[in-house]
């Protein structure tokens, strides 16, 4: 079977809750599909070390750039910028589904803990826990590597050193969310780098839709990576 439709499969197995615009949602249930818009991204350039300013940008451009066209899976943090963005929630589990090429994002809440780093393989989108704050969910993610797209809203990369907290808060009647992002990492900031994003609820869907993407197709090939040939 397909993985996107695996993916897409398995989400909708997990309780949702009513998605209608007007509605109400629990505080302590995110589920639903949500989407950003002009309006919805609050992004402060980040503070970066010496080392980090010192690598060659292009370079950096172009890793992402071959990720997209050899179909490699998003990863975070580029995952949560696809819109919608499909979450969904049961008692122990968060998974959060894009429509562009990535893995489904796994998120436990059952009280577990990280893995001891050598025990863990590292993945585009780590190894993520949750717990509830009152009505905040905090998720701390580690354990990334440096494959799919690894730029950070802001400025900054992601790497196998970064270590993620976001917070996710519903407001205005579940009918938006809130998501802070935190990422810290000695080699890539020189002080914790924030940002937010607001999701809009996307009241119906009429069909789950993943995006094809294939590696063979030279004419798609040549038109992503043309300027990266040009450098």
């Amino acid at each position: 079977m397909n993985f996107c439709i695996a993916a897409v499969l398995f989400v909708a197995t997990l309780p949702a809750i009513a998605q209608e615009t007007g509605g109400t949602a629990s505080a302590h249930d995110i589920s639903g599909y949500w989407e950003l818009r002009y309006d919805s991204e609050r992004i402060p350039n980040s503070s970066l070390t010496p080392k980090m300013l010192a690598m060659d940008n292009d370079a950096l451009i172009r890793h992402d750039i071959e990720a997209i066209r050899w179909c490699n899976n998003l990863g975070v943090p580029a995952l949560l910028a696809q819109s919608p963005l499909d979450i969904r929630e049961s008692p122990n589990l968060v998974a959060m589904v894009a429509k562009a090429p990535s893995s489904v994002r796994y998120i436990y809440t059952d009280g577990r803990p990280h893995p001891a780093k050598d025990d863990y393989d590292p993945t585009t989108n780590g190894h993520a826990i949750a717990h509830w704050e009152g009505d905040t969910l905090v998720v701390d993610t580690v354990g990334f590597n440096d494959i799919g797209i690894t730029r950070i809203p802001g400025g900054g990369i992601r790497t196998p050193d970064s270590h993620l907290v976001e917070r996710y808060r519903l407001f205005d009647g579940g009918r938006r969310l809130s998501v802070t992002f935190i990422w810290d990492d000695a080699n890539v900031f020189t002080k914790p780098h924030t940002y937010e994003f607001r999701y809009y609820r996307v009241g119906h869907i009429t069909e789950p839709r993943t995006h094809s993407c294939d590696a063979l197709d030279e004419d798609r090939a040549k038109f992503l990576t043309l300027d990266c040939q040009n450098r």
